[in-house]
């Protein structure tokens, strides 16, 4: 219901660079949050500060919402990719060399149940690295919007793309 929150956009796709970003509704739907919350705070709070504790929580976490920020810099002129992150103020940046990149992958989202894996109800895009862990990029119902992001990267960077909806299904259960 809410796959458009916290979504990557593509803002900026030019020859040698692409940058990939946190759109506006995110920031829309934090502030909103933290608004309608610290009014719901400010009315519980005159009947009871314990009844007013769930409203705060819920305008804490829209005010972390808010400030959110997530870009994605593949600049192949430098040969990098910058990953800049922060929520409340509180940042960082990571810089990955292109070459430690593997391939950008577009799955189909496994869900448990038991011991055993089935088919998930989503998709997952993620960069598979060469060294260390995966980069996660978004989630969605659909793998449209998911898989021309990771067409995008692949044509800038050289990566292969992996598309493998199909094989998150585990037989031995």
């Amino acid at each position: 219901m809410f796959d458009w929150l916290g979504s990557l956009h593509i803002f900026e796709n030019a020859r040698n660079r692409l940058v990939l970003g946190l759109g506006r509704s995110t920031q829309t739907v934090g502030l909103a949050m933290f608004v309608l919350g610290g009014l719901l705070v400010v009315r519980a709070a005159s009947t009871s500060w314990w009844l007013a504790s769930m409203p705060g929580a819920v305008a804490l976490f829209g005010l972390v919402v808010a400030t959110m920020r997530r870009r994605l810099e593949f600049d192949r002129t430098d040969g990098v990719l910058r990953i800049h992150q922060s929520a409340l103020g509180i940042g960082s940046t990571t810089i990955v060399p292109l070459f430690h990149l593997r391939a950008v992958v577009v799955a189909l989202r496994p869900t448990t149940l038991g011991s055993r894996t089935i088919r998930g109800n989503g998709y997952v895009a993620y960069i598979d690295r060469r060294v260390g862990e995966a980069i996660y990029l978004d989630e969605a119902r659909r793998s449209k919007g998911l898989f021309r992001m990771a067409e995008a990267i692949a044509d800038l960077t050289e990566l292969r793309i992996e598309y493998e909806a199909a094989s998150a299904i585990d037989e031995t259960g």
